[in-house]
């Protein structure tokens, strides 16, 4: 049997049978990466032996009955996300050798959990592109579900392109302690499994306060993200809004994500349209903030005190060398941007209005949310297709808002396309309703994708 194809949820089952051991399960799937790593480079960095001694000190907890929901069960991690004494490069040369004196808080409570971590998923430079090869990590099945990290909709569009499912927290729900800080009022970790379920399962463990992070709450009132699973959708009241299927969607992506709306209103959910107009500017509102955090954040390195050394005979002269060599040309390209729109000639103009704009967003969700349990709309249109700076400030159209709002959001597959590729649906939430659209999502996913529950 290929135990590497499991859910989570399963492999759980599996473990605690004795069919296998974890650490013949981490084995299997380090023989995995060991092939085919070498041409998808999903991992930036394989931890086998240490995964392996991870694997054999749990078994004890398994054997003694003890085991949480992930112990045992192998992982990647985004390789912008601080693990202790690994390297933790975030994609770029300018941290190619920093290894992290100490684990951000969600390594912490997955440490507690019992985890196994197989390895830093590689990512695009301070994953500013989002989280792809944590998906593509999942989707081979070189492990069964990954960490991975939402600015604007990284890990939406990694479920989306990838046939899986990926789940962005309420924003303070998971502790970004830890995180190599990109835009910080929008960052949040997040997890990428195959299934709706699983993700549950996973927020169960990664959600909790931390006082090291000023924006987290955590799980206050002790909630069971899982409570909702197998549940249905009876009752639910489901958004549409209209702005998300115009012509920048292509046809087949509208078309599934209708036929996927109108699956779940023959089982019980009740489908509203409505209007968002505001989020027809939330993709720029979105590009001009996280440009201006970014800026501030990326000046930390200067090759003094964080990152690579740079040469010249004076102290500008060194800080320029680090940081032209140090970064690639998309981080440079949002600094420089940032650094406009945060001019004194500018500030108000771009940074304050697109402020403005963000709570003109954060209020029509509000309204929405009186009437609606939740939004469906697309997780991507066809824009992403054509990869240019200006088509991919385009391209976070569907998922942008919802990280301006601050909003849960779940994205899982509704349709193939006929070239074989997946089809992304995205379900947002009320502000703390991540039970809600997870209920929504394995509901679907169950009728969707019956032989994944067999």
């Amino acid at each position: 049997m290929d135990f590497t194809q499991e859910t989570v949820k399963n492999l759980r089952a599996i473990l605690d049978s004795r069919k296998i051991s974890a650490e013949e399960l981490c084995s299997e799937y380090l023989e995995l990466i060991k092939t085919m790593n070498p041409d998808l480079k999903a991992f930036a960095g394989v931890t086998a032996e240490e995964a392996l001694s991870s694997a054999k000190a749990v078994q004890s907890r398994i054997n003694a009955g003890e085991a949480s929901a992930l112990t045992g069960i192998p992982a990647a991690v985004n390789d912008n996300i601080m693990t202790e004494g690994l390297i933790t490069s975030c994609g770029s040369k300018m941290l190619a050798d920093f290894i992290p004196p100490y684990d951000a808080g969600v390594i912490e409570l997955l440490k507690e959990a019992g985890y196994v971590l197989l390895g830093k998923a590689a990512v695009d430079e301070f994953s500013t592109s989002g989280s792809p090869r944590s998906g593509a990590a999942v989707s081979v099945g070189l492990a069964p579900y990954s960490l991975g990290t939402d600015t604007g909709g990284a890990i939406r569009r990694a479920a989306a392109f990838y046939g899986l499912t990926g789940l962005r927290p309420t924003y303070g729900r998971v502790s970004r302690f830890g995180l190599a800080a990109f835009a910080s009022s929008l960052d949040q970790i997040g997890p990428i499994a195959k299934t709706a379920e699983d993700c549950a399962i996973i927020l169960n463990a990664i959600c909790a306060r931390d006082s090291r992070d000023a924006s987290s709450f955590g799980n206050p009132k002790n909630e069971d993200f899982t409570s909702g699973i197998n549940t249905g959708v009876k009752g639910l009241k489901i958004a549409v809004p209209k702005e998300f299927f115009g012509d920048n969607v292509s046809e087949d992506v509208k078309t599934a994500v209708i036929e996927s709306a109108k699956i779940l209103e023959k089982q019980g959910a009740e489908l509203i349209d409505i209007s968002v107009e505001m989020t027809r500017y939330a993709a720029q509102a979105f590009c001009i903030i996280s440009s201006a955090e970014a800026s501030s954040n990326l000046s930390r390195y200067d090759g003094v005190n964080f990152g690579l050394r740079g040469e010249g005979a004076t102290y500008a002269e060194q800080i320029e060398d680090s940081r032209n060599k140090g970064f690639g040309s998309e981080v440079k390209r949002r600094i420089m941007f940032g650094n406009f729109v945060l001019s004194q000639g500018n500030y108000d103009d771009y940074f304050q209005k697109a402020r403005a704009l963000r709570q003109k967003i954060r209020a029509e969700y509000d309204e929405i949310f009186k009437s609606a349990d939740i939004i469906l709309t697309p997780t991507v249109s066809n824009a992403y297709e054509v990869n240019t700076p200006a088509r991919r400030v385009i391209a976070d159209f569907c998922t942008a808002s919802a990280s301006l709002a601050e909003l849960p959001c779940v994205s899982t597959t509704c349709a193939y396309k006929t070239n074989g590729l997946p089809v992304g649906m995205s379900l947002t939430g009320r502000k703390y309703g991540e039970a809600t659209i997870l209920q929504a999502a394995d509901f679907f996913e169950r009728t969707f994708n019956p032989e994944n529950f067999s």
